[in-house]
């Protein structure tokens, strides 16, 4: 009998534990998350550096203010960063689970890292996205983040630690980069890297533009159903 399983937010320390009971990668077929349309549109006149002061290159890390997310690396990248390029600011936004007032203390007096308050509003966040130039997930651990896809339709390349579900869902430099954990001269090269090289910052952009298309919920609605008719056909 064939057993297929289907996850959401699939990543690999789901796939070894159905693996470890007998089941079989190809018993398993993975429907990532889907995203809102609003991430796709693009927006005229964002004025959302004007409205925050920021001038030059925007990196952004947002997520969960959890030692999990590795903010508090991000601002350690983000000093790194700073002792060459000047010009570049360093934007932390999400809702406080434990490290606020770390990384704020993290931050000191430092005028390029901006430590935000978190917003629930979607236009806020799309404008946010749009008006960044990289985003950046430093974290130990992750399951399939929905800010991963965000960043994507937005036609952010990420920098990301290669954990769990995330190198499932991007590809070192067709996406942007993969790092490890806790490298943060690795995470700080990277960023440089794409800074210095607009050309490969528009390419990873139009790549990520791309693949974002398969994150539409109709698209995924569709997966969903093509699979449950493919599974009905089965038992006919």
């Amino acid at each position: 009998m064939t057993i297929i399983n289907f996850l959401f937010n699939f990543f690999a320390g789901e796939f070894d534990f159905i693996n470890r009971y007998g089941g079989k990668e190809s018993q398993i077929i993975n429907i990532p998350n889907g995203m809102a349309e609003e991430f796709f549109k693009k927006i005229k006149n964002n004025d959302f550096k004007r409205k925050n002061n920021i001038k030059g290159p925007l990196v952004l890390f947002f997520g969960r203010l959890s030692v999990t997310k590795g903010p508090d690396k991000f601002v350690e990248i983000a000093k790194l960063i700073l002792k060459e390029r000047k010009d570049v600011t360093f934007l932390i936004r999400g809702p406080d689970e434990g490290m606020r007032e770390i990384v704020k203390d993290l931050i000191g007096n430092e005028k390029n890292i901006i430590l935000m308050l978190e917003t629930r509003d979607r236009e806020e966040i799309i404008k946010m996205y749009k008006a960044a130039d990289i985003f950046v997930m430093p974290s130990y651990r992750e399951g399939l983040p929905l800010t991963l896809f965000e960043a994507m339709a937005s036609g952010l390349p990420v920098i990301a630690s290669p954990v769990n579900g995330i190198p499932y869902e991007m590809k070192d430099r067709e996406n942007g980069f993969l790092v490890e954990y806790g490298n943060n001269q690795g995470f700080a090269k990277k960023i440089i890297e794409l800074l210095n090289n607009k050309k490969l910052m528009e390419n990873i952009k139009k790549n990520n533009l791309e693949k974002a298309k398969n994150y539409r919920w109709n698209t995924i609605a569709k997966r969903i159903e093509n699979l449950y008719k493919q599974l009905l056909g089965n038992k006919l």
